[in-house]
């Protein structure tokens, strides 16, 4: 089977990671120590486990910043090389879970098609369940270093597992979610990126925030925004977003959004929301926000200085993604308007209509029934072959216009 494999390789990680930052117009995807390789279909011997054929897998923000070296290295024992990646992945059911003593959670059938909960906690690894695990919290499973596959946080990410950017791999049948006709392969492909905004806005909920405000404008922002409004739990919100065709698509799904590039520009924007401000010679602006609730969904730090400058006093700020590091952030507006902030990791229950549930639990049943869709969040589909192709679309979305944009392994390439 074809699959994308990325090592370690420091001397081409390092070599991605300048030219992306030096000269990004000259990046590609063949500097990264991500090469398309052959290999023999991944089997399942353990307990549990089965192999999957993947119909469709994503290139998420996390992905870019490997492939750039522009992730954080504090991840890095939560991954086993060389590794497929691939996180985000819908899939059919192509070997049956390899037997097992006690009964399996799911009766799944060959062919079936199956959404990914890709993270691996105890039951995956064939522990007890350790204390995070037992209540749901597989992201943040205590165990994960140990037995087998290893370390590696979740599938597109360990070696043995391998991951979405290859035809097919291993998943245990605690991460598959079986699809009912109604769900679209491009619905189901984006629950795992639709998870993380759900989290952020149930686990951070108010008893009625009145505003909340989401900066970023890639799938996650744009999601965040869309699942506030189809799922009423703001009376009013607004997305910050750097490309025009994220605006529009914002405004067909009836959320507020605007483009804001720079700092003259989001300076006009908050004195258009009538945010407070004062310039303070030798600073720089100083904010008074106004929103309950900022949802940073950006990994930068510009994105985190203006949810701290427009959240209000007693308000929470909510990371669901943040930048590697944080040199030059003035943390002083957090303990003087005693501002919380809050960092939102999907893997794990939310609160939803007095029970606590699996993201999936939620947005599955809204997909079925039609409440919710956001297939047209993807824009761009490649092949395996062609991934120079497919991440230089997602490295540069101005161009591009590129949103989602996923693999279909196996296809033909163009």
């Amino acid at each position: 089977m074809d699959a994308l494999e990325f090592r370690h390789e420091l001397a081409r990680y390092l070599l991605s990671r300048g030219v992306y930052a030096l000269a990004p117009r000259l990046w590609s995807a063949r500097l990264a120590p991500l090469h398309l390789v052959r290999r023999a279909p991944p089997t399942a011997t353990r307990p549990g486990w089965l192999r999957v054929r993947v119909t469709l897998s994503g290139i998420c923000g996390s992905d870019l910043n490997l492939v750039t070296g522009h992730d954080s290295l504090a991840l890095e024992p939560e991954a086993t090389y060389p590794f497929v990646p691939g996180h985000e992945l819908v899939a059919r059911v192509e070997t049956l879970p390899s037997p097992r003593a006690p009964p399996p959670r799911l009766e799944l059938t060959p062919g079936q098609r199956v959404a990914v909960c890709p993270v691996l906690g105890c039951r995956a690894r064939g522990h007890e369940p350790c204390a995070s695990c037992a209540a749901g919290w597989d992201g943040l499973c205590t165990r994960r270093h140990e037995g087998w596959p290893g370390p590696g946080l979740a599938v597109g990410f360990n070696h043995d597992t391998g991951g979405g950017w290859a035809e097919a791999c291993l998943l245990h049948e605690s991460q598959v979610w079986p699809l009912s006709d109604a769900v679209t392969d491009e619905d189901a492909v984006l629950l795992d990126a639709a998870a993380a905004p759900l989290a952020a806005l149930l686990r951070a909920q108010h008893p009625r925030p009145s505003r909340t405000l989401v900066i970023g404008g890639g799938t996650i922002g744009l999601l965040c925004g869309y699942l506030d409004r189809a799922l009423g739990l703001s009376d009013e919100r607004e997305v910050l977003v750097r490309h025009e065709f994220q605006r529009a698509w914002a405004e067909r799904r009836g959320v507020g959004a605007a483009v804001v590039e720079d700092e003259a520009a989001f300076r006009a924007w908050a004195a258009d929301r009538r945010i407070p401000a004062r310039r303070v010679v030798g600073y720089g602006y100083v904010y008074r926000g106004i929103y309950d609730r900022v949802v940073v969904t950006a990994g930068s730090q510009v994105a985190l200085r203006w949810a701290l400058a427009t959240v209000r006093p007693r308000g929470t700020v909510v990371l669901v993604a943040a930048p590697p590091t944080l040199r030059g952030l003035d943390p002083t507006t957090l303990w003087y308007r005693e501002i919380s902030l809050r960092g939102i990791y999907q893997y794990g229950p939310v609160p939803w209509q007095g029970e606590s549930l699996h993201p999936y639990a939620v947005l599955l049943p809204k997909l079925a029934d039609g409440t919710l869709s956001f297939r047209d969040l993807v824009t761009h589909r490649f092949a395996l072959e062609d991934y120079p192709a497919a991440l230089r679309a997602v490295a540069r979305r101005g161009p591009t216009g590129a949103i989602k944009v996923v693999f279909r392994p196996g296809s033909v390439p163009r």
